[in-house]
C-alpha cells in the first residue's frame, strides 16, 4: 500500500482481536494520530507532543472497538498540529495533498484522515471533530464525515482539545460503510428515526461563495425527492454562536495545554501559536459570559432541531483554497473564523451531523451539513445512504 499524499505517519498492518469475525471483517480503517495505538508514539501534529504524552500501552477506545469487531488498523495518519486549525497544513511534518485539488488545503484538523479516505488508502478513517474537523476535510476532499451526539462514542485514549465539544468522527468513502463503523461505535444503542421537514440556513448561505449555495440546493433536491418539506429561514445567531465557541474552546484548549507549553517551550506552527496566545488572554469575565451564552443560544438554536426536522447549511464556506493562499497566517484565520461560522451550530449544540459531498464533472467538490437532532445519528446516517441514488 503506498501513500502518494502525505496522508499517513505510520503504517500499523496491525491484526484484528478475532480474525475473520465481527460485523467489520474484512474492513479496514486508519486512525488520526491523535488516537493512542498501543506501542505507537501519539504525536498529534507536534514534534515535542509525544515525549509529553508518553508512550501508549492501549489502543484508544474507538480503536479497540473497531478492532473486535474485526476491522484491521492498517495507519496512524497526520493531523493539523495539536488539532487546532482548519487547514491542515502542518510546518513540522508537511501538508497532506488534496486528491481531489491538485495544490489545495485537505483542510483540518483531520488533514490525513480524510486524504487518506480520497485517495483510496482505506475506506474509513477516524477522526475527531472539535469545531468542524471531519466536517472540513471532508468537505475539501469531496468525501463523507460523521460528527456524533456529543458524548455518544468514548473519547478515552484521544487527545483532547476541548473537551465539551470534542467528539470521535468518522471520514468515509460512502455512506454505506460509514454506517457500518458508526453502528459498531454507538453499539446500536440509538434508534433509527425518519425526518420530514429541512431547514435552509439563509444565514449560513450569505456566508458562502455561489459554489457553496449551489451545492446546498442540489442536497435540497434531492431531500424534497425524498418527501421531505424544505424551508429558508434566518436563524440570526451564527456570529454570537460562533464567538462563544472560540472563548470556550480556547479556554479549554489553553488549560489543557498551558504547564507544558509554558514549562517546555515547544516547537510550535505560527498558527497554533497565535490561537493559544489568544486563548492565554482570555478573562475569568470573557469566559463567564461566554458559558451564559452558551447556554442561551442551545435553547434558542435547539429550538429548530424539532423531532423529524434537519437544519442544512454548507461544510465549508467553498471549495479547497490552494496551500499557497493560505501559508499566510491573516488569511489562514480569516478562513477559520468564516469556516468555523458554518461549523459551530452543530458544535455548540452538540448535535449530530452527516457531511455529504456534492461534485460534479469538472468542479472541485464541497461539502454539505445535515444537522439532525439529540441521538437522531442512525436516522442521519440511514438519510445519507438514501441521498447516494441518482435525483
Amino acid at each position: 500500500m503506498h501513500d502518494n499524499y502525505g496522508a499517513v505517519v505510520a503504517w500499523v498492518e496491525s491484526s484484528p482481536l478475532k480474525p475473520g469475525c465481527g460485523s467489520l471483517a474484512g474492513q479496514t480503517f486508519a486512525a488520526k494520530d491523535l488516537f493512542d495505538v498501543a506501542g505507537l508514539p501519539t504525536a498529534a501534529g507536534n514534534p515535542d507532543f509525544a515525549e509529553r504524552w508518553g508512550l501508549p500501552t492501549q489502543d484508544a477506545w474507538a480503536v479497540a472497538v473497531l478492532k473486535q469487531a474485526g476491522a484491521r488498523l492498517v495507519a496512524k495518519t497526520h493531523t493539523h498540529e495539536l488539532a487546532y486549525g482548519m487547514t491542515g497544513i502542518n510546518p513540522h511534518f508537511g501538508t497532506p495533498g488534496n486528491p481531489k485539488v491538485p495544490g489545495g488545503i485537505p483542510g483540518g484538523s483531520s488533514s490525513g484522515s480524510a486524504v487518506a479516505v480520497a485517495a483510496g488508502l482505506v475506506p474509513v478513517a477516524l477522526g475527531s471533530d472539535t469545531a468542524g474537523s471531519v466536517r472540513i476535510p471532508a468537505s475539501l476532499c469531496g468525501i463523507y464525515a460523521y460528527r456524533p451526539t456529543h458524548g455518544a462514542i468514548p473519547t478515552q485514549g484521544v487527545v483532547p482539545l476541548a473537551p465539551s465539544f470534542d467528539t470521535v468522527g468518522l471520514l468515509a468513502a460512502n455512506p454505506g460503510v460509514m454506517e457500518r463503523f458508526a453502528r459498531v461505535l454507538l453499539a446500536e444503542a440509538l434508534p433509527v428515526v425518519g425526518f420530514d421537514r429541512a431547514v435552509i440556513l439563509r444565514d449560513a448561505l450569505e456566508l458562502a461563495t455561489p459554489e457553496a449555495q449551489n451545492a446546498v440546493e442540489r442536497i435540497a433536491r434531492r431531500l424534497e425527492a425524498l418527501g421531505l418539506a424544505i424551508h429558508e429561514k434566518k436563524l440570526g445567531l451564527l456570529t454570537e454562536a460562533r464567538e462563544t465557541q472560540r472563548v470556550l474552546q480556547g479556554a479549554q484548549a489553553w488549560g489543557f495545554h498551558q504547564e507544558w507549553l509554558v514549562a517546555r517551550q515547544p516547537r510550535l506552527g505560527e498558527d497554533v501559536r497565535r490561537l493559544l496566545e489568544m486563548a492565554s488572554r482570555l478573562t475569568p469575565g470573557e469566559i463567564g459570559r461566554a458559558l451564559g451564552e452558551q447556554v442561551r443560544l442551545k435553547a434558542e438554536m435547539g429550538a429548530w432541531l424539532s423531532p423529524g426536522t434537519l437544519v442544512v447549511l454548507p461544510a465549508t464556506p467553498s471549495s479547497a483554497p490552494l496551500v499557497s493562499e493560505l501559508q499566510d497566517p491573516e488569511k489562514a484565520l480569516a478562513f477559520r473564523w468564516r469556516t468555523l461560522s458554518l461549523t459551530c451550530y452543530a458544535s455548540l449544540l452538540g448535535a449530530p451531523v452527516v457531511s455529504v459531498p456534492v461534485e460534479q464533472p469538472g468542479e472541485k467538490p464541497i461539502g454539505v451539513q445535515l444537522v439532525g437532532p439529540w441521538g437522531s445519528d442512525m436516522g442521519l446516517l440511514a438519510l445519507s445512504n438514501r441521498l447516494l441514488g441518482p435525483h
